[in-house]
């Protein structure tokens, strides 16, 4: 008997791909509907063979926005949430805002049936402007709702704190990464949540992988990407951040290399992948610039979104991986370097518990101006360090490459 999943939210299949591929290759039997999934950039494509869009209506009619309207102008939730934003947070712009999209929303569901034949739907990155259709979902479903972590981390405001306590109370099971983030989860929006929160894994993009376990040892094909985006053939390369958001502190990093003693040894990376708008780009990159010219040490700006094996040799290609960004759930950048035998150097303050359960070797700092030193020492000892970090490789296999992460994935989905 198929199992029907309805999928909403944040539509980014960068994330989405890998766990409902991993979830249809586990149990044929789940039936997968993806309405509004997106790549990140023009030059990304994950797969999408799983996704069952075929009877997905988009186009609304006349009569389902009249049926729409109808059933707004009775609904609670629609009256509570647009007098919440025009008089709580004093927004008449965005009121009509959210009357609009809520009324294309329910329209949408009209169109489908209100979504009638699923028998789960799942909600992902818990933030406003993403769960409008959750309070359109029909009594008796299943309602599962997943942090991704800089939803959790990274919103605060009165609204977005409104609503989502709202969609977590009605929730069925809500899921997240780590011990800490359900604390977050508890002490944000209170206890009486704590039987719903389940703490489960994304599962890894696996052909990454396996495409690192294919190219390890071809140093002609590290050679070659390393001429081909400016990485240094002698040096020791040192990848800063996974993306080009300023969250990643980029800029608190570099300036914290002042004291570093072997400038000559290292090349810096930067990759303003994604994360960041054409216009934030490049004013971003002249601050980046002159921090760079200020440490003394060689380095490359890239824009470059890698995919598939260009990606699994980037991993490869460089040696040491420094992510301290203002908030995390769990990385799969960072993941991917540590089986790629980087040395990762992370923030004590990130939610990673769940490294250390799986024994993975890595640094933290707890601030920013322990950074030179702690630098200097992997640089004195980087033989000795690289060593260690191999280790990661086959700890990563045994407790993220696995079915168990799957398996509880199946369960909660059912």
């Amino acid at each position: 008997m198929s199992k029907k999943i309805v999928v909403l939210g944040l539509g980014q299949n960068n994330f989405l791909s890998f766990l409902y591929s991993s979830l249809k290759k586990y149990d044929s039997t789940f039936g997968i509907s993806v309405p509004f999934y997106n790549e990140v950039t023009s030059d990304s494509s994950h797969e999408t063979w799983m996704y069952d869009n075929e009877s997905i209506i988009f186009k609304t009619t006349l009569l389902s926005s009249l049926h729409s309207l109808i059933f707004c102008l009775f609904s609670n939730h629609f009256y509570k949430t647009f007098f919440f934003i025009l008089f709580v947070e004093k927004k008449v712009g965005k009121s009509l805002h959210f009357c609009y999209q809520q009324l294309l929303a329910k329209s949408f569901f009209i169109r489908n049936n209100n979504f009638q034949e699923f028998d789960t739907f799942h909600f992902h990155f818990m933030q406003y402007s993403y769960l409008r259709e959750l309070f359109l979902v029909p009594k008796g479903k299943k309602i599962v709702c997943t942090f991704w972590g800089s939803d959790l981390l990274r919103t605060n405001d009165i609204l977005n704190f409104y609503f989502v306590k709202k969609a977590l109370n009605r929730a069925t099971i809500i899921t997240c990464q780590s011990e800490e983030l359900k604390e977050i989860i508890l002490s944000k929006f209170g206890r009486n949540l704590t039987d719903k929160i389940q703490i489960v894994l994304f599962p890894v993009y696996e052909k990454i992988y396996d495409l690192m376990d294919l190219n390890y040892n071809n140093t002609e094909a590290i050679d070659l990407f390393k001429s081909s985006y400016n990485y240094s053939k002698d040096k020791i390369n040192i990848l800063i951040g996974h993306s080009g958001s300023p969250s990643n502190n980029h800029l608190k990093i570099l300036n914290s290399l002042e004291n570093l003693i072997n400038k000559d040894k290292i090349h810096l990376i930067i990759n303003l992948n994604y994360a960041i708008t054409v216009n934030e780009k490049e004013a971003y990159k002249k601050e980046l610039r002159d921090a760079l010219n200020n440490t003394g040490c060689s380095y490359v700006i890239l824009e470059k979104f890698f995919v598939n094996e260009e990606l699994a040799i980037s991993r490869l290609a460089s040696d040491i991986f420094i992510h301290a960004p203002i908030s995390d759930a769990l990385s799969g950048t960072m993941l991917e370097l540590l089986y790629a035998s980087n040395i990762v150097i992370t923030g004590s303050w990130l939610p990673y518990k769940t490294y250390r359960k799986a024994n993975l070797d890595y640094f933290e700092i707890y601030d920013f101006f322990e950074l030179s030193g702690k630098l200097n020492l992997i640089i004195e000892n980087f033989s000795i360090e690289k060593e260690m970090v191999s280790k990661n490789k086959d700890s990563i296999r045994d407790y993220f490459i696995s079915d168990r992460n799957i398996k509880k994935w199946s369960q909660i989905l059912s």
